[in-house]
Formats: C-alpha cells, sequence, structure tokens
C-alpha cells in the first residue's frame, strides 16, 4: 500500500501536460502496486521438481489378473428374437412359460447334455494335465514330480486302452444310427437305397439315396479302424475314424432335413414322421458326442505320450524340442476344452434380448430338431451392443459374462462368433442390454466394458525372457523402440524390450525383461537418466 501511495503522489506532481485525472491516476497506481507487489524477486529460482514413481517385480505384475476389456460398440435395435435350436435332443429343463419377460442372456430351457457336460470336464482334465507335463518339461517346478519313466509308459498303454475304447464306441454310434436307425426310412438299402419318404426337394431325396449307398463301405473301414488287435499308429487310425464319422455326420444332418420337409402320405403318417425325427435326432446327438469323446482321448493320449518322453528331465533341464511338445498339448488342449464348451452351450437355449415370451412351442419331455424355432422373445424397445474383439481377447469372454455399456448401462453377453468377419477381421460379440435402456440410442456408438472369463488366459511365467506380462503404462514407446525403466541410485536406466499381444491392460514382453526384473509400474512423463523419488507405499 505504501508503495500505491508513492506512485499516486508521483503523477499528482506531474507538469500538467503530463498528468492524469484523479481516478486515472488511481488506477495506474494500482495497476503498478500489484505488479511491483507480485513479481517474484529478481534472485529467487524455483526448485527442481522430482518425479515419485512405484516399482514393483514383473512377476507380481504378470500375475495380475487383467482387467476388464475395453472396447467400441454400436448400439443397435431389435424388435424380436427368432431362437432356433442349435442342436438336438430331448427337453429336459423348462425354465419358463409363456408370457413370461425375460432379460437377455436368460436361459429358457436346457436339452439333454449329460454326455457335453462329460466331454467338457473329461477336457478340463486333460488340459489341467498338459499344463502340468508343461510345468515338469520346462522346469518351473522344483522337482519333476518324482515320475519314473515305467510309471509314465504305463500312462501311454493306459491312454492307449481309452483311445481304442473311444474309437470302439465312435463306432458303435455310427453303426447304430445307419443300421438301426436311418435304414428304417430306406427300402433296400443295401444294394439300391429309396427313401420311403416323400420330400419336395428332389436334390435332396437324390443326395441322401447316394449317400447311402456307399455308406457300408465306410461302415467296414471303420469296423476294421475299431477292432484292431495291435495298433501301430494311434493318431492315424484317429484322424481316419474321424474322416469317417464326418461322412456319416453328413448323410444324417441331410436326413435329418428332409425328415423335417417330408409331407404326410398313405404310407408314413404324420406321428410316423415325428418318430423318425426323434430317432434319427438322438442318432446324430450320439454321434456327435462320441466324436467329442474320441478328442478328448486323443489329447489324453497326446499328453502322456509327451509326458514319457519327458519322464528323464529334471528341473530345468528339459530339452528345447520336449518343452515345445508339452506347449503345444496345452494349446491343443486348450482347443479341445473350448470345443467341448462350445459344444454344451449349443444345448441350453439362451433369449438374446430383454422381452416378452410370445412363442414357446416347448414341452418338458418334448424332442427337439436342430434348427428348428424354439421360442420367440418380442420387445419393440429392445437393443443390444454388437462390438468386434481381437481373436485373443475372445478367448478370454465367455457367453454369460457381464459387461457395462457407457456410463453404467449393464448387459451381458449373448453370443460370440466362432470365426473372423471378413469385413473387419476380428471376432463379432454381441453384448444384450440388462439394465435399463434409457441412456443409449439406437445407431450411437458407445464405450463397453466386458468382464474376461477367466485370468486372460495369460501365458506362465518363466525364468526367460519370453511371456511376461506388464501393465500397457509400463512401456514406452521411443524413436529407437519400446522401453521399460528401472531404478539404480535414484537414477532411472532405460531397458529395451520387444512387445507381443495387447491383453486389455496389458500387455506382453518377448525379449528384455524376466520374471525378476524389478520395474517401474507407470513410465508415462519419464525419461532416461532422471532422478526420481520411489514411493514405497
Amino acid at each position: 500500500m505504501h508503495i500505491v501511495k508513492k506512485v499516486i503522489s508521483y503523477i499528482r506532481h506531474l507538469p500538467l501536460k503530463y498528468s492524469l485525472g484523479g481516478g486515472a491516476a488511481i488506477a495506474v497506481a494500482l495497476v503498478l502496486g500489484v505488479h511491483m507487489l507480485t513479481r517474484p524477486d529478481a534472485g529467487a529460482t524455483l526448485a527442481p521438481q522430482v518425479s515419485h514413481v512405484r516399482i514393483a517385480s514383473v512377476a507380481s505384475l504378470s500375475s495380475q489378473t487383467a482387467g476388464p476389456l475395453p472396447v467400441t460398440g454400436t448400439v443397435t435395435s431389435l424388435n424380436e428374437a427368432v431362437i432356433l435350436a442349435q442342436s438336438s435332443g430331448e427337453v429336459v429343463v423348462l425354465n419358463r412359460e409363456l408370457g413370461d419377460y425375460v432379460s437377455a442372456g436368460t436361459i429358457i430351457a436346457q436339452l439333454e447334455n449329460s454326455s457335453q457336460r462329460a466331454a467338457v470336464l473329461q477336457a478340463q482334465g486333460a488340459y489341467d494335465a498338459a499344463q502340468a507335463t508343461f510345468a515338469n518339461t520346462s522346469g518351473t517346478n522344483a522337482t519333476n514330480s518324482g515320475i519314473s519313466a515305467a510309471q509314465a509308459k504305463q500312462n501311454v498303454i493306459n491312454a492307449q486302452n481309452a483311445a481304442d475304447t473311444s474309437l470302439q464306441s465312435l463306432y458303435s454310434a455310427l453303426d447304430d444310427a445307419v443300421h438301426t436307425k436311418a435304414d428304417l426310412l430306406f427300402v433296400d438299402p443295401h444294394t439300391n437305397p429309396k427313401l420311403i419318404l416323400t420330400v419336395s426337394d428332389s436334390q435332396l431325396l437324390i443326395t441322401l439315396q447316394n449317400e447311402r449307398g456307399q455308406l457300408d463301405l465306410t461302415l467296414a473301414n471303420a469296423s476294421t479302424l475299431a477292432n484292431k488287435t495291435s495298433r501301430t499308429d494311434t493318431d492315424a487310425d484317429i484322424a481316419a475314424m474321424n474322416a469317417h464319422a464326418r461322412l456319416i455326420s453328413t448323410f444324417l444332418n441331410n436326413l435329418v432335413d428332409a425328415v423335417n420337409k417330408s409331407i404326410p402320405s398313405q404310407t408314413v403318417s404324420a406321428s410316423q414322421i415325428a418318430a423318425f425325427q426323434a430317432s434319427v435326432g438322438v442318432a446324430r446327438t450320439s454321434v456327435t458326442s462320441a466324436v467329442a469323446a474320441l478328442a478328448g482321448a486323443k489329447v489324453s493320449y497326446d499328453n502322456a505320450v509327451a509326458s514319457a518322453a519327458a519322464a528323464t528331465n529334471t528341473a530345468g533341464t528339459g530339452t528345447s524340442n520336449s518343452i515345445s511338445i508339452a506347449e503345444a498339448n496345452v494349446t491343443q488342449a486348450q482347443g479341445a476344452l473350448n470345443a467341448a464348451r462350445a459344444t454344451l452351450e449349443k444345448t441350453i437355449i439362451r433369449s438374446p434380448i430383454s422381452g416378452t415370451i410370445v412363442s414357446l412351442p416347448l414341452t418338458r419331455g418334448g424332442f427337439v430338431s436342430m434348427a428348428t424355432q424354439v421360442a420367440q422373445v418380442s420387445n419393440p424397445s429392445a437393443l443390444e451392443v454388437k462390438a468386434y474383439v481381437t481373436p485373443n481377447d475372445a478367448k478370454t469372454l465367455a457367453v454369460g459374462g457381464a459387461a457395462v455399456i457407457g456410463e453404467g448401462t449393464q448387459g451381458v453377453i449373448v453370443s460370440i462368433a466362432p470365426a473372423l468377419d471378413p469385413t473387419t477381421g476380428k471376432i463379432l460379440v454381441t453384448v444384450g442390454i440388462v439394465g435399463s435402456q434409457s441412456a443409449l440410442t439406437d445407431g450411437e456408438t458407445t464405450t463397453v466394458s466386458i468382464a474376461r472369463a477367466t485370468a486372460a488366459q495369460k501365458p506362465k511365467i518363466k525364468n526367460a525372457s519370453t511371456d511376461i506380462l506388464i501393465p500397457i503404462i509400463a512401456a514406452k514407446i521411443t524413436p529407437e523402440g519400446p522401453i521399460a525403466f528401472t531404478v539404480s541410485s535414484s537414477t532411472l536406466q532405460q531397458i529395451p524390450i520387444t512387445l507381443g499381444t495387447i491383453l486389455g491392460s496389458q500387455v506382453t514382453v518377448l525379449t528384455g525383461l524376466t520374471g525378476e526384473s524389478v520395474i517401474v509400474t507407470d513410465a508415462r512423463g519419464l525419461s532416461n537418466g532422471q532422478t526420481v523419488v520411489v514411493d514405497t507405499h
């Protein structure tokens, strides 16, 4: 204030031609005074800013569960949904009735699926065994679990016997499907097969009769494979049996189509057609289940062979070849497990949208054929979100998983496409809306946070610079390539790294780090050689 008074006094004593009015003088004085009061001292210096960082071992960062998968989706409208059966079988569970309101993802009914559930359990066991074998072979366990070479060889024999049983079971299912059930629909099936049904599709009729004429030879070859007294190449025999099964499965699919299209006549009544639908549908389901069981037996056999090859390895001494075989077996077992789960899911009838059930032609104990309508759900204001994810991310999701759309609208995964979309090169994921739809508009683009079904199916940490996960923010992209930071004597030191696949908020590191490496958890805004303070909590 003292400075302001002095400035005002000085202005008032200026000669008249330089003087200002009282108000203007005061204003100028205030501006000058404030400037003088607030300007920093000429000799003052700003204290340097020191960044605070957190550090953690790569092993601990890799063990963290990957967070939800963030994607961008498009809101689309559905007035109604017609639900078709993806499998055939007996209706054993009917959870809803006509007129009930259901949310997206609600299970309406279930078909008989004991064999599919058993196949999932078997595939899960094979996957667990493959993981254990991989851990032993790669030396990540303290010892090789004490498995002797003799026990490993016995395991191969046991797995071989199980594979033989599965081959025989598949042949029995194929023989029963053709000779016991399908042949009831043909006249003279062995020499000049003629379908007894009246079918409007003449080409389908010709195809079926030609296919049936070739199946006796197919079944004879399958019988030879199934009843071998000694087996020199189990993998080749299984592959050949699967080829025979595919031919008969195609024939059964066409036969189901023909039965569904058949017209009652004087020789075949409507009730007989219904009985044929049930009989052929059961035959096809039995063949599908037997094929899945054989696939599981093959995985178990391959794992037993790999375990026998690695049985004499001690921790850390597995050969590169045996480790590669064990790792491939894990991938193969994972694929068999995913296939078994997908087959089981086809026996569960879910509503893809929220709405009212306006058609439900199902009864408990009734038989459902594949591709027939099993329910219809209507909702004029129903919305869903379609999003595309990478194949790696798709493996971490599951039908029925939770999702959050936009600012908090709840959703659920109702379908995951089995193949890449040819336009986007990604996998289509459809998310139904469980909560209120008022915050969403048809056609808008919105964010979707999808919960993962597992711990991201992420690679195992080994004492090597491969298959390691770190947060994306722990890596920094520079003109020379990606780097991570470690701290030495309060100074940042960069570590060149090679990045792999992105999984949500994490990314795999192919080279540059090991499980024991200690790095900065957030590299944003940091530079090599910078002085930092490490926060301990």
